[in-house]
């Protein structure tokens, strides 16, 4: 339940902007509800059915009073906060007892109404009405806790949402990779599909609460292998407000100090920090006004925000940098409630960031002193824009109708001074400390291209309540476009060698001095689209007073096209799900949840742009006698072997893609909890999960594996070249191909062992939760939530985390050769066994408030990679990436573990309400209070990729060097908002 409990609701049932409110009135239909929302005008009345039971949806977040009358008079009132996304429980009123309590108490019913600062409605009722659980997140909570605000800062708050700060700099949820997240606004998923990472996101300043579902979510939500995230934007109302926010980083210093700087065992760096800082930066400021456009009916949310250059100073081995960052953004909501029954909801943004760098040479390495001639600038431009409508309408007490359309797109470009000029790009290799260091004339070793993205969905579903069941048919439909092309830059990509007595990835030796280059090349990308559709129904059974069963099935279709707008796939799944809900006592006090289901993932069009383009990749290696002086590009080359070729640059036929069996990927998940309220201001919460993946998809490039098996099963002649086709691993794949040469293509079924393993990820937890929520006589409000969890197999999801891959989900190396994922099995990079998560507030009568956090995990699997310990194995082409360590075999996890982590983030605040119409609150939010700068990782490559003449690997002198956690930052912040 976590801070959701603290907001007063607990359970979503679907996507959405709107939320609900349901209850039962002993009374019967023999009883009169009112239902209203002075800030917006709403006002409706209804009878419950004859039971007493009474459910009304499609209400616009805010404050709604709930009168039962009998006969005409009036037995009392709730005042109850609604939630987008929620459906929020109202105690009942009517009958001897909750009359007696509402005369006892007419200001204070149910004891559910708490001043607020922060928090408008504290304690409430468990909602019974559905086994789906989340956590929902008030940004008026959030932003008073020294945190960040961002959805993935906002998960963070949980025990059971674990920070991968080793890979991505995102989020894992459900023992899942970071690339297998879903996130939405306003019911549009935004999710950045084009590798599957984070979203397009919208200001964090315009979002008035946010939704975490770490695992089982109904069929309504679009199918996902990790988790969801799914955030509101503010909607305005009849009151006029407006308001202006300023975020304040002062310069490094004691508040913001320098990180640390890590090194090899041999002493020299591996990570040079400590000469970073940035100046004082406004970091962020917001303008926003909200209100009526016309009363009772139309609302407006509108804000504008601007970041000045925020300017900072970094250091590498040879250069230095002076960054500056802008970013300017405009966002509009407009609500329009047509009458009680039916809204629409229409939200635009549009954002731009630039970033701007200058580049100094340095004299002497590591050295920001000398500082010398100007090394020319690179830059990057960025437009997002995203439109968004929705549109609900409760036809009557029992049938309802929802409708959403989104777009959004995403432009870059990158130029540096050197774009155009076709310059080299020139790295030279230490041949002691193995770093990477450019010594040419240009920053990056591509060509100039643009980057465009766009994302376009639909969605609409019908609910109908039958009797004892609520029934909702709906669909959705997602196509996004892609256009990322990638070509080396024709000065050529050369990195200088200096290896004596090793032998080449070509099986070439190296000269007798050991100096040679390398020369790289590739080209890749072009036009993508991408279709996602699914169509589901559920069923939510009242099968008695105190239970409810859920039935769910979705019918999810994914369809990647290639750079001609062929299907290369057509991936059908269904996922049926099942859920309990059992209202122990009958009062909503206490709650069983029970759920079990099947899930899926769509696959990011990355895999469009390098599995199914034209993609060139190649290594050529040679002798050079010498280097121009200006861009220290080699002459006088001589080749040493062949040249190794990668992707031979064809378009691939669809049947080269992927083999024609592949199906989608998905998993079984199992969720069993309990909550419990502990008085009018404790809560509880235990719950048990487990999941485990089933089918994956990734790609081979072992072209010898079918050309063997085709040669021993009736095709001696046949010579597979396909590339790197797209396989469900460790199942048995059908290729279509030209085995008998005469033109035709014949099918052939290869066993999925001669790829390799199975994939397989387990992933079981046991989550604990303790919540205090914020009342008048206990001013505080408290979450403790504790986790243990156990992530292991061999398959950490879309990315592989063990190897730190940041990129190219499902087309990881794992199963390119046989030889990779030999003793592969074992504690995932995720496998983190105990999290306890600890956030508090604190209210004083002056209006002063201490916010708190306090992070603490045990450590993380470490790895030893090397290189295959055969120079004759394809698997050795990928350098330290094998589980081998000096020779010897290494599984998952034989490095041992990370050391414990800990990070304390402390917050004061005050809170200042001039008059009635002005208030004002000051807040001073510090990260990492004590500065503590743990080891969160360490190098895990063991050798450089090469070997000595004798077989032995060449060591890598940064195996095990240590990156360290991010110091203490600080930041101050004001708010002014006009009522």
């Amino acid at each position: 339940m976590g801070l959701l409990v603290s907001l007063g609701a607990n359970v979503a049932q679907a996507q959405s902007i709107t939320g609900g409110l349901y209850g039962r009135e002993p009374g019967g239909s023999h009883v009169t509800l009112e239902v209203a929302n002075p800030a917006t005008g709403y006002h409706r009345e209804l009878q419950p059915d004859s039971d007493g039971r009474y459910n009304v949806g499609g209400l616009n977040p805010g404050k709604y009073t709930v009168t039962v009358l009998q006969d005409g008079s009036t037995i009392g009132t709730r005042t109850v906060v609604v939630s987008a996304n929620v459906q929020t429980m109202v105690p009942a009123l009517s009958g001897v007892e909750a009359a007696a309590t509402a005369s006892a108490s007419a200001t204070n019913l149910g004891a559910i109404r708490v001043s607020g600062r922060a928090i408008d409605a504290d304690v409430m009722p468990i909602d019974v009405s559905t086994p789906e659980f989340s956590n929902n997140y008030s940004m008026s909570v959030v932003n008073q806790l020294p945190t960040g605000r961002g959805p993935e800062s906002v998960a963070l708050l949980s025990s059971k949402v674990k920070y991968d700060n080793q890979t991505t700099g995102l989020i894992q949820m459900g023992g899942a990779s970071p690339a297998e997240n879903r996130y939405y606004y306003n019911e549009f998923d935004s999710t950045y599909d084009y590798n599957g990472l984070g979203a397009t996101y919208l200001p964090a300043e315009a979002i008035t609460s946010t939704q975490v579902l770490s695992a089982n979510a109904g069929v309504s939500w679009t199918s996902t292998t990790g988790g969801t995230i799914a955030s509101t934007v503010r909607q305005g109302t009849n009151r006029f407000q407006a308001g202006y926010s300023l975020y304040f980083t002062p310069a490094t210093s004691w508040f913001n100090p320098h990180a640390r700087d890590s090194r090899t065992s041999q002493g020299d760096y591996y990570h040079f920090n400590s000469s970073n800082s940035h100046s004082a930066n406004v970091a962020n400021q917001y303008v926003f006004a909200s209100g009526a456009l016309v009363r009772d009916k139309l609302f407006f949310f509108a804000m504008l925000g601007n970041s000045p250059a925020n300017t900072s100073q970094s250091n590498t081995q040879n250069r230095h940098i002076d960054t500056a960052n802008r970013d300017k953004n405009g966002l509009l909501n407009l609500t329009w409630n047509i009458n009680a029954d039916q809204s629409f909801n229409v939200v635009g943004n549009r954002d731009w960031k630039n970033t701007f760098n200058n580049r100094y040479s340095l004299t002497r390495d590591y050295d920001p002193s000398s500082q010398g001639a100007y090394a020319g600038w690179t830059s990057t431009q960025v437009k997002n824009q995203f439109l968004i409508g929705n549109y609900h309408w409760q036809i009557n007490d029992s049938m309802s109708l929802r409708l959403m359309g989104g777009y959004l797109s995403q432009s870059s470009l990158s130029p540096t001074s050197t774009s155009g000029t076709n310059l080299p790009y020139v790295i030279e290799v230490d041949p002691v400390t193995q770093v990477h260091k450019n010594i040419g004339l240009t920053t990056t070793s591509s060509k100039l291209y643009p980057f465009a993205y766009w994302r376009r969905g639909f969605k609409g579903d019908f609910t109908w309540n039958l009797g004892d069941h609520k029934i909702t048919i709906g669909g959705e439909h997602y196509k996004h476009f892609i256009n990322n092309v990638s070509t080396t830059t024709d000065g050529g990509d050369w990195t200088y060698y200096t290896q004596p007595g090793s032998v080449l990835p070509n099986g070439s030796p190296v000269p007798a001095d050991g100096r040679y280059v390398a020369q790289y090349f590739i080209s890749t990308g072009g036009p993508f689209y991408t279709v996602n559709k699914a169509f589901y129904i559920d069923d939510y059974w009242q099968a008695s007073d105190r239970w409810i069963v859920y039935a769910g099935l979705r019918d999810d279709t994914f369809i990647n096209k290639n750079v001609n707008g062929q299907n290369f796939w057509h991936l059908p799944l269904l996922s049926p799900r099942f859920g309990v809900s059992w209202d122990v006592y009958g009062d909503s006090t206490m709650k069983v949840g029970a759920n079990a289901g099947k899930y899926t993932i769509p696959i990011p069009s990355s895999v469009n742009n390098g599995a199914a383009g034209a993609v060139t990749q190649w290594y050529r290696y040679y002798t050079y006698g010498g280097r121009d002086p200006n861009t220290q590009a080699p002459t006088g080359l001589t080749q040493i072997g062949p040249q190794e070729t990668l992707i031979n640059g064809q378009a691939p036929s669809a049947a080269n893609v992927a083999t024609s069996n592949i199906k989608a990927p998905y998993q079984y998940e199992f969720q069993v909890y309990v909550q419990k309220t502990l008085g009018n201001s404790w809560s509880s919460m235990a719950e048990l999960g487990y999941s485990s993946l089933k089918r994956a998809i990734e790609d081979t490039c072992y072209t010898q594996g079918i050309t063997d098996y085709a040669q021993a099963h009736g095709y001696p002649d046949y010579e597979d070249s396909s590339g790197c086709p797209m396989i469900n691993p460790g199942i048995a794949q059908v290729f279509m191909r030209d085995y008998d040469g005469d033109g035709k293509l014949e099918s052939l079924t290869v066993p999925g062992s001669v790829f390799g393993p199975a994939p397989t990820r387990k992933y079981v937890h046991l989550t604990l939760e303790l919540t205090h929520a914020q009342n008048n006589d206990e001013p505080y409000f408290l979450d403790l939530s504790y986790t243990w969890a156990h992530l292991y197999g061999n398959y950490d999801g879309l990315l592989n985390l063990g190897t730190r891959t940041n990129g190219g989900p499902s087309e990881q190396i794992l199963w390119d050769f046989p030889g990779l994922m030999e003793h592969s099995s074992g504690n995932l990079a995720g496998d983190v066994r105990h999290s306890l998560k600890l956030n508090g507030i604190y209210y004083f009568p002056s209006g002063l408030r201490i916010g708190s956090t306090f992070d603490l995990s045990t450590g993380t699997p470490q790895n030893c990679l090397g290189t295959y310990p055969d120079i004759d194995n394809p698997a050795e082409q990928y350098g330290a990436a094998s589980h081998f360590c000096n020779n010897v075999p290494a599984p998952l996890g034989a490095a041992g573990r990370t050391p414990l982590f800990w990070q304390w983030n402390l917050g004061v605040g005050y809170d200042w309400a001039i008059n009635d119409s002005n208030h004002l609150s000051l807040d001073l939010q510090v990260q990492n209070v004590t500065n503590r700068q743990g080891g969160i990782d360490a190098e895990q490559r063991y050798d450089t990729g090469s070997f000595q003449n004798d077989g032995s690997p060449i060591l890598n002198p940064s195996y095990g060097a240590a990156t360290w956690q991010a110091p203490r930052t600080t930041m101050l912040i004001a708010r002014y908002t006009f009522r």
